[in-house]
């Protein structure tokens, strides 16, 4: 019975291994960054080709549209090789700037992942299709891609580079552009790092994403953003089981061991050290607040779910104090809980 018991032990241990390996692994590979563009080295806006794309593509998407794309019909003869800072950090970031029209709107183009454009040769077409609507063109490579500077091995998922965005942004208005000249347009991973930009710029007014995180929520999940002393952080709740759906909630996680351990808040609905703010407010005005001594520390929490806001109510749960403080809010409230 020990030999048994050793052996399925042992068994159990290897399976575990070998699960957790692969899972390193795989994240190893997403995340792991190569910052030279692949198989658009090189390329420029008036030489660049579909031709490599189709070869290397082809097991993947088998996409004839590339085979024979007319890509010099799209080639662009007039830009500028442009350096800037990243607004965050001592970073240079590097971009093709396409100025053709005075008085016109501009959008920075932002990239993806591979296989869906890592580099900003890979928007030569975008910015060649808006030039052709006579709108102005930057693209840009990230911080770890291209000509901008390294300084990481590892992708940030957006989650420093919209600080590069803020950058391109920035110095579009030092040379002319205004803010309400300037829209973002991201691509994949690259809409996700346009989205974070825009949420902490609240000038920017026009933004268009392609193909980028359907559920965000999913990469967060029971992560807290904190800002304190000038600096963000990311606090992510240990794995733990839960007892019941409503301590399973971010704002419940961030009461258990943040506000009452900590703080001393341990009543929310009443205390007068703490304050709810709408969904509303963009994150630099939040910023803003703390840095200008209104507040010692803010906390930025994702939205409840409705699946979760459910199962709060069959389990005849109460929700966490303002867990569901969202705008707009509904006439209805929410009656229209649909009943079997």
């Amino acid at each position: 019975m020990k030999k048994i018991f050793s052996i399925l032990s042992i068994l159990i241990l290897f399976i575990f291994l070998v699960y957790s390996g692969i899972g390193f692994y795989i994240a190893y590979s997403i995340l792991r960054i190569d910052p030279t563009c692949g198989w658009h080295e090189g390329s420029l806006p008036n030489t660049w080709s579909t031709k490599k794309d189709h070869q290397e593509y082809t097991v993947l998407s088998k996409s004839e549209l590339r085979k024979n794309f007319p890509s010099t019909k799209y080639h662009l003869d007039f830009w500028q090789d442009v350096y800037f800072p990243s607004r965050d950090a001592d970073i240079k970031i590097n971009g093709w700037l396409f100025s053709y029209f005075p008085n016109r709107p501009i959008v920075i183009i932002v990239h993806g992942l591979f296989p869906n454009g890592k580099c900003k040769p890979e928007s030569n077409l975008i910015a060649s299709l808006l030039i052709q609507q006579k709108i102005n063109a930057l693209t840009i490579d990230l911080r770890n891609y291209g000509q901008s500077d390294t300084v990481s091995k590892y992708e940030n998922l957006g989650l420093r580079s919209y600080n590069d965005v803020l950058g391109a942004f920035d110095f579009l208005k030092q040379i002319g552009f205004t803010a309400d000249q300037i829209g973002l347009l991201g691509i994949s991973l690259g809409g996700s790092t346009a989205i974070f930009a825009a949420a902490y710029e609240p000038t920017i007014k026009a933004i268009w994403t392609d193909s980028t995180l359907a559920e965000f929520n999913l990469i967060l999940k029971d992560e807290i953003a904190m800002y304190l002393g000038g600096k963000w952080y990311s606090l992510i709740a240990h794995s733990k089981k839960y007892n019941s759906t409503f301590e399973s909630l971010d704002p419940s996680i961030l009461s258990e061991n943040i506000l009452s351990p900590i703080l001393g808040i341990t009543d929310e609905k009443i205390d007068k050290n703490i304050t709810f703010l709408d969904g509303t407010i963009s994150l630099s005005n939040l910023k803003t607040q703390v840095d200008s001594g209104e507040y010692k520390v803010a906390f930025i929490l994702k939205p409840i779910d409705i699946n979760s806001l459910k199962k709060v109510a069959d389990n005849n749960e109460i929700m966490p104090p303002k867990s569901t403080y969202v705008e707009p809010k509904l006439r209805s409230g929410l009656t229209i809980y649909k009943l079997y």
